[in-house]
């Protein structure tokens, strides 16, 4: 057994993790004008569905390569998908160059992730420190107005005085359910796992998948807000935050912000149109998947000596 086999064993996960990435991505693309529901439930898929499936193909091979018949030496025309006869792998320049970027892409991106984790929780530190219970809520005293959900592990709601004072009672009530909407979902513990899982994403998929899953589950919450009023005091509250320079940027993986003003736009116009939610084609869109998923598995299962071998041709 020799650590180079890994290289061989690594070009797969990465290519398979990286078409999945960019297939589900289009799919994410083509699904958002179907509802926000649909939206997020597709970003999200197309965040953690990619590694998973590279893994559990992996690892198949893997079962095989130790499992099943040895061909190794009949076949040395390519290099082989194999822990023991695995070296040549590192003879294939352009193979150690894609796992290597890939690799270093994804540390990349999981030490970014690490250290706005850490940021975010000395942040939420600071506005615990600060701050005031105030029933549900936590009270900051500040200039600058803003109302959001921090802490992915012990969520709490954050309001600055200058947002209670500039909202009226019933755009407060609005913003209120807006924010309980993201505690009762655990929605920041939810973007953990999608931004985790997107270290493995296809290059260029990251942003847009991230962006989706975010405005998606802003609509949700505006449309979960205005059940419990209406929508046009959802939208009001949310004009009136704007106008008041509501900003969250600082805060990272520990709160949500209005966003850009074509954002806001959107979530204005979805709530004064009664757009539907798409909640029914959500979970179509996940049995989907979820069948799509199991069949690729199963396939790869029942094909694994073949798929072995084929890949190797193919690649080695």
């Amino acid at each position: 057994m020799n650590a180079a086999g890994l290289v061989g064993f690594g070009l797969v996960f990465w290519l398979v993790a990286w078409l999945v990435s960019l297939l589900l991505t289009a799919a994410a693309v083509a699904l958002a004008p179907r509802g926000p529901a649909v939206a997020r439930r597709a970003a999200f898929l197309a965040a953690v569905l990619p590694p998973l499936l590279a893994g559990l193909v992996v690892m198949i091979l893997l079962v095989e390569s130790r499992l099943g018949e040895d061909h190794c030496a009949a076949h040395d025309h390519h290099a082989h998908l194999c822990l023991v006869h695995g070296l040549d792998w590192l003879d294939r320049g352009w193979v150690v160059g894609v796992v290597a970027m890939a690799t270093v892409l994804a540390a990349a991106r999981g030490g970014g992730l690490v250290r706005t984790v850490k940021r975010g929780g000395h942040l939420v530190a600071q506005l615990q420190r600060t701050s005031v219970q105030q029933g549900e809520w936590r009270l900051v005293e500040s200039t600058r107005a803003f109302c959001f959900v921090a802490g992915p592990w012990r969520p709490r709601i954050y309001v600055s005085s200058a947002a209670r004072a500039a909202l009226p009672d019933d755009e407060w009530e609005a913003m209120l359910a807006h924010e309980r909407g993201h505690l009762a979902h655990r929605d920041l513990l939810h973007r953990l796992v999608v931004e985790s899982a997107l270290v493995f994403a296809a290059p260029f998929t990251r942003g847009v998948v991230l962006d989706r899953w975010d405005v998606a589950t802003e609509r949700l919450r505006d449309a979960d807000a205005a059940e419990r009023s209406t929508p046009e005091v959802v939208a009001s509250a949310l004009v009136s935050m704007a106008r008041a320079s509501f900003d969250v940027r600082a805060v990272g993986l520990a709160g949500f912000s209005t966003s850009t003003r074509a954002v806001l736009a959107k979530r204005v116009t979805s709530l004064l149109s009664h757009a539907p939610r798409g909640e029914r084609q959500a979970r179509t869109v996940g049995r989907v998947a979820a069948l799509g998923a199991a069949s690729l598995i199963a396939l790869a299962l029942a094909l694994a000596e073949p798929l072995h071998h084929v890949l190797e041709t193919l690649l080695g």
